[in-house]
């Protein structure tokens, strides 16, 4: 059976391993605050997929109705017409004329009838669209800007960060209540548009602290065997 000290040593190996295996994910945060780095958005051709301001949060949905939190701005337009995350969490914003927050989605009879084209998100994080129609008279096609809403985003207060779920998704803590807003509204920067955040692990940093953590654990084990080592030239000894 293993001792305390070689299942906590193990653990964080898991730990530091996971940190190194989620550099580079889209709005990833390490377990471990010490391999924190600072790492730009990459450019990106996608019109839906933007980078959240330093020490900001999209507020999302999860499949069973739970609000979480990410950086994670990789969006895209889901079957039931939500902008959604990566996974399917469905990102809450403020729709045109109303203040509740809520899933962002393409009205149903632009989308069923095709009239939805070049859907984007801006930097003041409105999710809009270019609406086309046929004049059934003229037959003559016409084009105008469509505004979906806009996407909230949450600052925790200091040192209420929120709950680690995993690499790319939080919880808030019992108590502690998010400033929600939007970007570029005086108190959010703006977002940056066309974006993919690629998180803020510290590659280098990572694989050096687990390294550390597997001499670590190969100390204990050393220190393990030479107990039981010990041991043994006693029981010999006391025969």
């Amino acid at each position: 059976m293993l001792a305390p000290a070689s299942l906590d040593a193990l653990k964080r190996i898991a730990d530091r391993a996971n940190d190194v295996l989620a550099a580079y994910t889209p709005g990833a945060i390490p377990r471990y605050g010490d391999v924190n780095g600072t790492i730009a958005p990459l450019p990106s051709d996608d019109p839906l997929s933007v980078a959240a301001p330093p020490g900001s949060w999209f507020a999302t949905l999860d499949d069973r109705g739970v609000r979480t939190y990410t950086r994670a701005g990789s969006f895209h337009i889901g079957a039931d017409g939500t902008l959604q995350t990566v996974d399917g969490a469905r990102v809450l914003g403020t729709s045109a004329g109303e203040g509740v927050l809520a899933p962002l989605r393409l009205p149903e009879p632009d989308r069923t009838l095709g009239r939805c084209a070049d859907v984007h998100v801006e930097d003041d994080g409105v999710l809009a669209y270019t609406r086309t129609s046929i004049d059934p008279r003229t037959r003559e096609r016409s084009t105008e800007r469509a505004v979906v809403g806009r996407i909230a985003l949450a600052r925790f207060p200091a040192g209420g960060n929120p709950q680690r779920l995993d690499a790319t998704h939080f919880g808030a803590v019992a108590g502690v209540v998010p400033h929600v807003g939007a970007p570029a509204d005086g108190s959010f920067a703006a977002l940056a548009t066309h974006a993919r955040d690629i998180g803020n692990i510290d590659i280098d940093t990572g694989l050096q602290r687990l390294s550390e953590a597997y001499v670590a654990f190969s100390a204990l084990q050393a220190a393990h065997k030479a107990q039981g080592a010990g041991s043994k030239v006693i029981m010999d000894l006391l025969k």
